[in-house]
């Protein structure tokens, strides 16, 4: 009977596989055709070399459609760089294993890190409504704990992305009796953004820093890119698919003079308030920076870690969210990568 449900195990175990790479290969090959409309067809030299570094670096021909996107964003080829496909099947097994799975769990921030720059107020767990202090909230007194420093909150569900699962709740329709029903996840107050971060977006959005960290073998972790995330002017909160995304040197914390709306087309301005990209210089830059990595410090076996921050409007540092699991690095690799050649990742192999 063992010997049958180990079978059955890795035969679905390479069912899931297949499905996963077939996924990644057709959301590659969609996008390097809209990247191919924006820019121009990929050059015949720069294809033979992606195709070339997939089979003889990375060991497999179906890394090369991500390189062949990353060549037509950046112009050219270059070595080190980190498919999208090759990051989820070789490099997260091996440097986040099951431990990158806990930032999916949200409620469990501040156990994990006991940062006051997470503004959760309170988190949903197996019905219970636990505060900040970790202790239970009775029902009568939930809208003054949850509501305590904004008329709206946000609750983020657990094991979402991308702005989906996420609610904005307001104290004058709040239920207490039904909150049961959004599951899992943590309340956090609607954050003020800083009045820097609103003036480029010009929207109700929370104008999103996102912050690339990875760990090497001592656990010393570094930055590793940035990106700034603007939403729409009718958007309530970010959404993948809408957002401007505009690279940011990790350097400096300066905004690259060119960001990317949807479908990778490239634009000097956001769309809405027409403020240019070039020479925007991040406000509380190295707050953020070191917030990002005194935190993944803490954590420095899950390896790479994606962090979402902004910046309120007194100018505290805020994380919004953090992701040990895929962290979407296909937009930084592109734009500014490679960004983690170093590290010698493209050595790594699926594991068996």
């Amino acid at each position: 009977m063992d010997g049958l449900f180990n079978t059955a195990k890795r035969v679905g175990k390479s069912v899931l596989r297949q499905h996963y790479s077939r996924n990644h290969l057709n959301a590659a090959r969609t996008t390097l055709r809209k990247v191919e409309r924006a820019y121009g067809p990929i050059k015949p030299a720069d294809r033979k070399r992606c195709d070339a570094y997939a089979v003889e670096v990375l060991g497999h021909a179906k890394y090369a459609p991500w390189l062949h996107v990353y060549s037509v964003v950046a112009g050219q080829f270059k070595d080190g760089w980190i498919p999208d496909n090759f990051f989820d099947e070789c490099v997260l097994p091996h440097n986040s294993g099951k431990h990158g799975e806990l930032s999916q769990f949200r409620s469990l921030n501040s156990l994990l890190f006991d940062a006051p720059e997470f503004p959760d107020v309170a988190v949903q767990i197996n019905g219970m409504i636990l505060g900040r202090d970790g202790r239970p909230v009775a029902r009568e007194a939930l809208t003054d704990v949850l509501f305590g420093q904004s008329n709206r909150i946000v609750f983020k569900s657990d094991s979402t992305q991308s702005g989906l699962g996420l609610r904005v709740l307001d104290r004058a329709t709040f239920d207490p009796h039904r909150v049961g029903a959004l599951g899992a996840g943590v309340f956090q107050p609607f954050v003020r953004q800083h009045p820097e971060f609103h003036r480029i977006g010009n929207s109700p959005a929370v104008t999103t820093l996102r912050l690339t960290t990875a760990t090497d073998d001592h656990g010393v972790p570094s930055l590793r890119a940035a990106f700034l995330c603007i939403g729409r002017a009718k958007d309530q909160h970010i959404r993948a698919g809408t957002d401007t995304l505009v690279p940011v040197d990790p350097a400096t914390g300066e905004m690259s003079p060119v960001g990317y709306v949807p479908d990778w087309q490239r634009s000097e301005r956001h769309p809405d308030s027409g403020v240019p990209f070039a020479g925007f210089v991040l406000p509380e830059w190295e707050a953020c920076r070191d917030v990002a990595l005194r935190y993944h410090a803490r954590l420095p076996f899950v390896r790479c870690i994606g962090w979402d921050l902004t910046v309120d409007h007194q100018g505290a540092v805020r994380i919004l969210e953090w992701n040990g699991g895929h962290t979407g690095i296909k937009f930084t690799e592109a734009t500014q990568g490679p960004s983690f050649a170093d590290l010698g990742w493209q050595h790594l192999r699926r594991p068996a």
